[in-house]
């Protein structure tokens, strides 16, 4: 593979892709979070221990006024990671996908063994990496990533990533940015991790639209082997809520309605339950 065919797979733009990611920091709003100190801490490395790169996934989609409530109902069972003083960290995730939108349609068409990827920026510690998601045929989620500069990344490392984990080159382009806060709880026996996403926001590729969900936040179990004996799970049972499917690449998507050139080929049949519980959820408030 060339060089040159390699350099033409993403083209990163890492200052353009802050830019746009600042404008949705501006309407960040700001929970209480006061429920946190209830928590026994872990570090960042004794995290690493159960990093579950290969996992099976599950997602709950939740209002905000249950959040205190749930975070305290929790607090026994998990420790929280905890860095820098902080407990509640931004995250910057940067989606791209082709001019077909490939990556979306095959989530939305069911398609098995799919993929998707971003560059993801870690805000507190200014650490990069490009990631690729892949779900396979066994509903199991197996993540690869790599460091990539938040300034000045190496393009050709990158895309030869990117080459070697799809096994083929396209011509990818920015497609979505997400911003959101999120707080990451580890199980104290059993080896599962939680992440609790708050104030996600969305913008488009075209920078016309952007929609913000500031009133629900999303819970996701992640797990080697599903386990019904998860204290989180049993608690969002009690709770009647049950998991589905959510991709923030998918329904940011959807919410943004894309660039005029994307609605022409943008489907979401699959995604119109999630919307409606967004919309229920919404109209508590």
């Amino acid at each position: 593979m060339s060089t040159n065919c390699l350099s033409k797979t993403i083209k990163l733009e890492p200052k353009q892709y802050e830019a746009a990611h600042l404008k949705l920091i501006q309407e960040t709003k700001t929970n209480d979070l006061s429920v946190l100190k209830h928590f026994t801490s872990h570090s960042l490395a004794e995290q690493s221990s159960a990093a579950l790169m290969n996992r099976i996934d599950s997602k709950y989609l939740l209002p905000i006024s249950e959040f205190s409530h749930l975070m305290h109902e929790l607090s026994n069972n998990y420790s929280i990671l905890s860095s820098g003083g902080n407990r509640i960290f931004n995250y910057q995730t940067t989606y791209f996908d082709n001019k077909e939108r490939r990556f979306y349609l095959d989530h939305h068409n069911g398609k098995l063994n799919r993929y998707k990827v971003r560059f993801r920026r870690y805000v507190e510690s200014d650490m990069g990496y490009m990631e690729i998601k892949f779900k396979n045929n066994k509903k199991r989620t197996i993540k690869q990533r790599i460091p990539m500069d938040c300034v000045l990344p190496n393009q050709l490392k990158v895309n030869a990533f990117i080459k070697e984990t799809l096994g083929y080159t396209d011509e990818f382009e920015t497609a979505l940015f997400v911003n959101y806060q999120r707080i990451t709880l580890l199980n104290n026996i059993s080896q599962e991790r939680i992440t609790i996403d708050l104030n996600l926001s969305f913008r488009n590729a075209a920078d016309q639209v952007q929609s913000i969900q500031d009133k629900v936040f999303i819970i996701e179990i992640k797990q080697d082997v599903k386990s019904l004996s998860s204290p989180c799970r049993k608690r969002l049972k009690i709770l009647g809520y049950n998991d589905l499917n959510f991709s923030k690449y998918c329904i940011g998507s959807v919410l943004t309605k894309n660039s005029q050139r994307d609605k022409k080929i943008i489907k979401y049949n699959r995604f119109k339950n999630v919307l409606r519980q967004l919309d229920k959820l919404n109209s508590l408030h």
